[in-house]
């Protein structure tokens, strides 16, 4: 049985602190790590994951298909990256939803919303958002 926390899989500590602010500030719990290794040994299931591509000891993609071996597919993955992905690495990586960096709060919040309320849906679309990364302030 899933909890209600947030996972965020980011290695950059702004960021994290960025989303920690952003899912707070609307009613969710958040649980910030910085790499694989700390993802894969969560020790409960989140509601929902956002991953960065890039982490220190590995690829979205490798942490996505861990994620999914230990808590099974139907864990919302919403992967926000500022690194150029090709489709298939996007499709390797079974997501729910893809988003780049920079991103806009309210696309975010809204993907990760939509992820922990409803059925699990895949999508492939990258965004690109105009205004520049958020920062916390």
């Amino acid at each position: 049985m899933p909890n209600d926390a947030v996972l965020v899989v980011e290695d950059d500590d702004e960021i994290c602190e960025l989303y920690a602010s952003m899912f707070e500030a609307v009613g969710l719990s958040v649980c910030c790590v910085t790499s694989q290794a700390e993802a894969v040994a969560h020790r409960s299931r989140p509601s929902c994951v956002v991953l960065d591509w890039e982490l220190p000891d590995g690829c979205g993609r490798d942490v996505a298909r861990a994620l999914h071996r230990r808590w099974g597919a139907s864990l919302p993955i919403i992967l926000v990256t500022g690194a150029p992905l090709r489709g298939e690495d996007v499709a390797g990586a079974d997501v729910t939803r893809c988003l780049s960096k920079p991103f806009e709060a309210d696309e975010v919040i809204e993907a990760v919303r939509g992820a922990v309320s409803g059925p699990r849906v895949r999508h492939q679309k990258i965004s690109r958002p105009s205004s520049p990364l958020l920062r916390a302030v």
